[in-house]
């Protein structure tokens, strides 16, 4: 690298080869910054990774999974091969985002105006609907242990106690302060848990309005599926008792077993069967510190 703020970004593709040529096409448009890009394959159905490697050539490395590493996995996997370029700041992005040609340049400046800032966002707008803000910081509800979108226009960056994994620069310092991101999640509270490590390690979360994006929520998830209900059931019970306060912890043990009733009745009802087993598997799983690879 040229001496530069160097940053290696980081995508994950899963049977999405079409999103991310398009992400690609868009990244290769970077200006102002020396940057490298990486694709963790991440265990495609299909060799996709072999259909980027010919398209691209050198201009990106590919690297192929044999099975899906989760979110988790896969981005750990991603920062450790970066490593070797010995880059300042690492950035994991969604394959299903455009982004602005000077959005790096100004995140990265924004990263290194203050040593204590670990980990930044861009604001990110709607794919469809490019003047809807759907991120401009977030932060954490722990009466219902969920975390929230800020959606307002910002003119300046902010700090935040949350920042979405889908466009996250990460300092290249931080993975050595408090390690990768926790294999325990898979997919879904992982960029929660990162934000609140960085944050009790003593460094900044901050999102910076110069910096553009555009993202197709859920491009790569089943809104109603078994496999994301048993995630979000199984990762928040987890989250809340990983980092929660201790008080938090025991309000929500009592209000995660009404929830699971209420859950439970809905499903029924529904006769969305498969949804009422990952909901119960989660519940317990999470209970029971069971994290990893999903098993349904």
């Amino acid at each position: 690298m040229n001496g530069k703020i160097s940053t290696v970004i980081i995508i994950l593709n899963w049977n999405g080869l079409k999103n991310t040529i398009k992400c690609l096409d868009s990244l290769l448009k970077i200006t102002g910054v020396d940057y490298k890009v990486i694709v963790i394959d991440n265990g495609s159905e299909k060799d996709e990774a072999s259909i980027l490697r010919r398209k691209y050539k050198k201009k990106i490395e590919v690297y192929r999974m044999e099975k899906n590493l989760g979110f988790t996995g896969g981005c750990n996997y991603g920062i450790i091969t970066a490593k070797k370029f010995n880059p300042d700041f690492f950035l994991l992005l969604n394959n299903d985002t455009l982004i602005d040609k000077n959005f790096l340049k100004n995140l990265t400046e924004s990263a290194t105006s203050d040593e204590k800032i670990g980990l930044a966002s861009p604001i990110i707008y709607d794919y469809h609907n490019k003047n809807k803000v759907i991120f401009s910081g977030g932060g954490i509800n722990w009466l219902f242990g969920k975390t929230y979108h800020k959606t307002n226009m910002i003119r300046s960056k902010i700090d935040c106690n949350f920042l979405t994994g889908c466009c996250l620069l990460i300092n290249s310092k931080l993975p050595g302060k408090i390690g990768l991101l926790d294999n325990r999640f898979f997919a879904y509270f992982e960029d929660a848990a990162y934000s609140l490590s960085a944050i009790k390690a003593g460094y900044k979360c901050i999102c910076e309005p110069k910096a553009v994006i555009f993202h197709k929520e859920g491009a790569s998830s089943d809104k109603k599926g078994a496999f994301k209900t048993y995630l979000i059931s199984r990762n928040r019970i987890l989250f809340i008792n990983t980092y929660a306060p201790f008080v938090v912890r025991i309000y929500f043990f009592f209000f995660n077993l009404i929830k699971l009733v209420f859950a439970l009745i809905y499903f029924l009802i529904t006769k969305q069967y498969s949804r009422a087993r990952a909901f119960t598997k989660g519940y317990l799983d999470g209970n029971l510190g069971r994290g990893g690879f999903p098993t349904l």
